[in-house]
């Protein structure tokens, strides 16, 4: 490559799915398609970290806040240009990158305690000192979350810190120079609500070869149902408690739950323990190996409908759908998963009655199981692969560093400064 084009990130991200989508898979797929070469600084912040920072094209930050991370972000736009010779040199093109709208956080997220600030299902601002509170089926009252009083792990609950936290992510998103995110519903946010005008979707982008596709052997004939998350599901499941209880008592002798992740105790309640399978989450560099093993046939994506879950990506579908024996998905009919056309790539319920019927066709059709599954797998590999992916995102890469560097212009070098930058420039060898 004559002319590299640089992009420097935070780190490699490979041992979280957040990190894997949003930081190893896009840049990875740039650097194989001879687009970019990538410096991972890993938490380093090393001279040579930082001399990588300053000379690249694009600096690439995964969802970071925090006072440290604005002033970093206000020192580097606050770089003017200068010149070696007959090269100019133009500060860092900043881009802020997210997979989750953080303002909307749910009170059963653990997360909740460092990034709530907002109460469920009004999304109203709380004000410091307010306690959040919810009713549960009884009429009870429970608090959920109490500010200075609840905490989770080490971190206390508070309201005033949270949305100063807010209000300074929300500030360092406007100051980066783009920003890019996996749903349009997520760029209209930054756009719209955040000001952040320069937004591309990069959508989460499957990398088939990363996914080991070994033949497993089955001890029965019985369909395999996948539900697959963590605690901050608890509001998806819980409103098909009823729906599961009469779908287990229905197919007992013909299905088995695989449950992965986060153990609900209204599971065991409900579904007989003959009929759970139930695995404990594997450490992020085993989740692809595992997830081809557990070798299931329908996916369940359940999803409560709220400004949370509207910004989030349709991951679990793709996951479901490239295998060499793919699975058919059954999701909830949200925005997050409109890409889902139903009856023909999957199938969407509205209410539980629904979830009921077509979870029942597709336990009982084989058939109907295999053509959804075969047009979702045809869906994703056309769609959401880093050959289709990519270029766009490049392209994006290069617009916006082409626009920063109009808007800074060529440096002009003042006689009194020119000591100045040649200091600068010697120490940056």
């Amino acid at each position: 490559m004559a002319n590299p084009f640089y992009v420097w990130t935070t780190f490699s991200g490979a041992k979280s799915a957040c990190g894997y989508y949003r930081i190893e898979v896009p840049l990875r797929s740039l650097e194989q398609a001879k687009f970019a070469e990538v410096y991972y600084d890993e938490g380093k912040h090393t001279k040579d970290s930082q001399l990588a920072l300053l000379y690249s094209d694009v600096a690439l930050f995964y969802s970071l806040s925090g006072a440290p991370f604005l002033h970093q972000v206000k020192t580097l736009r606050g770089i003017r240009p200068g010149q070696r010779g007959d090269i100019k040199l133009h500060p860092p093109t900043l881009i802020y990158d997210a997979d989750d709208n953080t303002d909307f956080v749910h009170p059963f997220n653990t997360t909740y305690a460092h990034l709530g600030v907002r109460d469920y299902p009004d999304g109203r601002l709380l004000r410091p000192g307010e306690a959040l509170a919810f009713t549960d089926d009884s009429g009870k009252e429970h608090i959920a979350w109490e500010d200075g009083v609840s905490r989770y792990e080490d971190i206390i609950f508070n309201i005033a810190n949270n949305l100063k936290e807010l209000k300074i992510r929300h500030e360092a998103i406007r100051l980066c120079h783009g920003a890019t995110v996996t749903s349009k519903p997520l760029a209209t946010y930054y756009q719209e609500v955040l000001g952040q005008k320069n937004v591309h979707i990069y959508p989460n982008t499957v990398v088939i070869d990363d996914y080991d596709q070994i033949p497993v052997v089955r001890t029965d004939q019985k369909i395999r149902i996948l539900w697959q998350g963590s605690q901050s599901h608890y509001i998806d499941w819980w409103p098909l408690r009823f729906a599961v209880k009469e779908l287990a008592e229905k197919y007992k002798d013909k299905v088995t739950f695989v449950i992965w992740g986060q153990w609900f105790d209204w599971i065991h309640d409900i579904i007989p323990d003959s009929m759970v399978e139930h695995h404990f989450w594997t450490p992020y560099e085993a989740y692809k190996l595992k997830r081809g093993l557990l070798n299931c046939d329908i996916n369940l994506c359940p999803l409560a409908d709220n400004a949370f879950n509207a910004c989030k990506s349709a991951i679990k579908w793709y996951e479901a759908s490239i295998w060499d024996s793919p699975e058919a998905t059954l999701a909830a009919n949200t925005i997050t998963y409109s890409e889902i056309k139903d009856g023909k790539t999957g199938l969407l319920y509205n209410n539980p009655q629904e979830f009921i019927d077509k979870l029942s066709l597709l336990i009982e059709n084989a058939d109907l199981r295999k053509k959804l599954a075969h047009n979702a797998k045809e869906w994703v590999l056309t769609n959401r692969t880093p050959e289709n992916t990519t270029s766009a995102l490049f392209d994006f890469y290069v617009e916006t560093r082409s626009r920063q560097k109009r808007e800074q212009g060529n440096p002009i070098i003042a006689p009194s400064t020119v000591e100045e930058m040649k200091n600068i420039l010697t120490a940056l060898r």
